[in-house]
C-alpha cells in the first residue's frame, strides 16, 4: 500500500487505467450483453476523470509553491527578530527594575522557538511585542531611548511583512495538503470504478483467460513497468529538460488509432500488437511530433520524445 492507500502507484495507475479501458472498449458488447451499464459513455467518462486527476498539480507542484514561500519567509523573520532585539535593549534602559518582568510581556519567552521557525511561537512573539509597545510607548520613549520612529516605523513594519508571508505559506501549506487529499480521493474512485469493471471482467471471460487476463492489475503493471506483449512505452520531455505530464500520446496503424496520456513522470505505454504504426505526440504548447515505429512480436519498444515548443504565428 501507498500512502493514498492504494496498492498501486499513482504513476502506475494513470499508466494502466488506459490500457484496462482500452481492453473494455475492444470488448464492449461482451460488457454490454451482461449488465446495461456498461456502455460507450462508461469509457468516455472515465477517460474524462482520469485526465482531470492528471491535470491536478502533483505534490511536489504544491509544495513547491509553499516552498518558495517559505524561503521569502525565513530571512524575512531574521529580520524582525533583529528589531526585537532592538526593542529588548530599550526595555532594559526603560525598566531597569523589573527587565525580566517586561520583556517577558513582550514576548521574550516565544523568542527562542521564533527563532528556530516554530510558526506558532512566532505568532504569539508578534502579538506581545505589539500589544507591550501599544503600551509602554511612552514609557520606552522617555526612559528608554527608543527613537520615536521605531515602533511604527521599523518593528510594525518587519511585522507586517512576517504576518503576510506566514499568512500565505500557512494558506498555500493547507491548500497543498487539500489538493493532495482531492487528488488522492479522485484516484480512489479512478481505482474503485476500475476494480469492479475488472471484477465484472473475470466473470464475463471466465472461460477465455487469455481475454481476462487483459484486465487483471498484476498483468497491466507487468506491461507498464517493462517488457510483456508488444506494445511502446518510453519517457517524454520538454526541450529543456522537464518531465513532460499531461502529453497526448497516439498511435495510427493496423489496429485503428489508440492513445494514452502522459503521467507526472512523462511516462506512457501503449499495449499495441506488432506492425508497424505512427506514433503521435501532441499537447497544448508542444509541437506535435510523428515518429513511424515498427513493434517486434513479443517486443515492448522504448520509444522517448523530447519535445519541442508550439510555433507562434
Amino acid at each position: 500500500m501507498n500512502k493514498s492507500g492504494l496498492p498501486v502507484s499513482q504513476g502506475d495507475l494513470y499508466l494502466l487505467l488506459p490500457l484496462a479501458w482500452q481492453a473494455y472498449t475492444d470488448h464492449l458488447s461482451a460488457f454490454a450483453e451482461y449488465k446495461s451499464g456498461y456502455t460507450e459513455q462508461l469509457a468516455t467518462t472515465q477517460r474524462q476523470a482520469l485526465a482531470d486527476a492528471q491535470a491536478l498539480p502533483d505534490d511536489s507542484a504544491r509544495s513547491g509553491q509553499a516552498e518558495a514561500v517559505r524561503q521569502q519567509l525565513v530571512p524575512q523573520l531574521a529580520e524582525y527578530l533583529a528589531a526585537w532585539q532592538r526593542l529588548d535593549g530599550y526595555i532594559e534602559e526603560a525598566f531597569p527594575d523589573s527587565y525580566d518582568t517586561m520583556r517577558n510581556a513582550a514576548g521574550h519567552g516565544s523568542y527562542e522557538a521564533a527563532s528556530q521557525n516554530d510558526w506558532a511561537s512566532v505568532t504569539t512573539l508578534l502579538a506581545a511585542a505589539r500589544t507591550f509597545g501599544e503600551d509602554h510607548e511612552a514609557e520606552l520613549l522617555a526612559k528608554g531611548q527608543m527613537p520615536a520612529t521605531f515602533l511604527t516605523k521599523i518593528l510594525a513594519a518587519e511585522a507586517a511583512d512576517v504576518t503576510r508571508l506566514l499568512g500565505e505559506y500557512q494558506q498555500l501549506k493547507g491548500t497543498a495538503q487539500q489538493g493532495t487529499t482531492t487528488q488522492q480521493t479522485a484516484n480512489r474512485a479512478l481505482y474503485d470504478d476500475y476494480q469492479k469493471m475488472n471484477r465484472d471482467a473475470q466473470r464475463i471471460f471466465r472461460r477465455q483467460p487469455d481475454i481476462a487476463r487483459l484486465f487483471q492489475t498484476e498483468y497491466l503493471l507487468g506491461l507498464v513497468r517493462g517488457p510483456g506483449q508488444a506494445g511502446l512505452r518510453g519517457t517524454l520531455t520538454l526541450a529543456d529538460g522537464t518531465l513532460a505530464s499531461g502529453i497526448t500520446v497516439a498511435v495510427q496503424g493496423p489496429k485503428g488509432p489508440v492513445e494514452t496520456v502522459s503521467d507526472a513522470e512523462g511516462r506512457y505505454a501503449l499495449p499495441i500488437p506488432a506492425g508497424d504504426y505512427t506514433l503521435v505526440f501532441s499537447g497544448a504548447g508542444v509541437a506535435r511530433q510523428e515518429v513511424p515505429v515498427t513493434v517486434a512480436a513479443g517486443v515492448k519498444k522504448r520509444v522517448d520524445g523530447v519535445l519541442g515548443q508550439e510555433a507562434v504565428n
